[in-house]
């Protein structure tokens, strides 16, 4: 057996209350550190939310189309002649009967002074030749002429009376021919080309100016196969167009043609669009919205409420601070409205804004009153 060196003994008998005062300074650090508060939770996370409605769904297709004139003419002249006086302008507003040329026509005033002229000539001997019949035909029932002299009578004067007739005719035709030397408007329009000027001769059935009708005006709308069977005759439309903004208008479908285009598959449709500011323009680019079918009630959220995460569509509900994750599934895009199913009704609220980092269970701080969704103006 190993006897302990002096020295150890002594050592041992001096650190021993030494280990007893670490272990006690020791054990309220470790009792502190096992007793320490959990983290605390984050904070409730900020969205913007907006009521759940059910209301009145009305499926539409927006389309771009042209806009035309309601009426576009080429006016021509009906008689040649040399222009005398050309008063209309490019982009004149004009009315009915307004005068666009005149020809002119001293050569044709001429021709109306011989041809009456010669009709009154022709009158005198005809008006003899009627009393020449009369005495005539007296004669012949006294049996003092001859037959023949009688129908010779009989066809002098009947043969006058086709010439006076004749001779009218020339004359109303050189009237005629005075009064179409003047061009003038078919209708209420505007002016956007000229195709003569004062001195120009103009030829029978020449064109003078091209004139366009805005009062209203019609837009044709290339029509997919798929809506064909939704539209009819006189359903209603509404359009906005690129050059001015803000501005709708509402209008009909008047045509609807039944050949299709071989090459794009689209039906050519025409809609009829009231004017009477004269602020749609020939040209215009216009989106048409047609009603493709019938109205029903239906529950919707605005868009943005809808979510899309890992194939699945879900909205949250905000009950009580807290966000519920309800599956639902998207019927119908209407503007800024989805028609949805599923375990939702009107009255609740879902959250618009920052849905994107919720999860189901987290609580939010809505940051205002609920939006009012959108297309629910009263």
């Amino acid at each position: 057996m190993m006897i302990p060196h002096p020295f150890q003994q002594w050592f041992r008998r001096a650190c021993r209350p030494l280990f007893v005062i670490l272990c006690l300074v020791a054990l309220p650090a470790c009792n502190e550190q096992q007793a320490a508060p959990p983290p605390p939770a984050p904070p409730p996370a900020p969205v913007r939310v907006a009521p759940v409605l059910q209301q009145e769904v009305k499926q539409t297709a927006t389309l771009v189309g042209t806009v035309e004139p309601w009426k576009r003419s080429v006016v021509a002249s009906e008689v040649e002649g040399l222009v005398q006086a050309f008063p209309a302008e490019e982009g004149m507003k004009v009315t009915r009967g307004q005068l666009l040329a005149r020809l002119r026509t001293e050569t044709l005033r001429i021709r109306l002074d011989s041809a009456v002229a010669l009709y009154r000539e022709s009158g005198a001997r005809y008006q003899r030749a009627k009393r020449d019949l009369n005495r005539v035909r007296v004669l012949f029932q006294r049996e003092l002429v001859t037959q023949k002299d009688f129908d010779a009578a009989v066809a002098e004067e009947a043969a006058l009376k086709e010439h006076l007739s004749q001779l009218e005719a020339d004359i109303r035709q050189v009237r005629d021919s005075l009064n179409k030397s003047k061009v003038v408007a078919p209708f209420d329009g505007w002016i956007t080309q000229e195709f003569t000027e004062i001195g120009q001769w103009v030829e029978e059935g020449g064109a003078v100016v091209e004139m366009v009708d805005l009062s209203r005006v019609q837009i044709e709308v290339p029509l997919p196969e798929r809506y064909v069977s939704h539209i009819q005759i006189h359903a209603p439309v509404t359009a906005t167009f690129d050059g001015l903004p803000e501005f709708e208008a509402r209008g009909s479908v008047f045509s609807l043609v039944a050949q299709a285009d071989r090459a794009a598959r689209t039906f050519p449709v025409k809609v009829a669009i009231p004017n009477p500011a004269l602020a749609i323009k020939s040209g215009m680019v216009s989106r048409v919205t047609f009603r493709i079918d019938r109205p029903h009630q239906g529950i919707v959220i605005p868009k943005d409420a809808l979510v899309l995460r890992g194939g699945k569509q879900f909205v949250f509900r905000v009950n009580e601070g807290i966000v519920e994750q309800l599956p639902v599934t998207a019927v119908l895009h209407v503007d800024d409205l989805v028609e949805i199913e599923g375990p939702i009704r009107e009255g609740m609220t879902v959250v618009v804004e920052g849905n994107e980092r919720l999860f189901p269970g987290q609580p939010v701080r809505v940051l205002d009153a609920p939006v009012e969704a959108p297309g629910n103006d009263p």
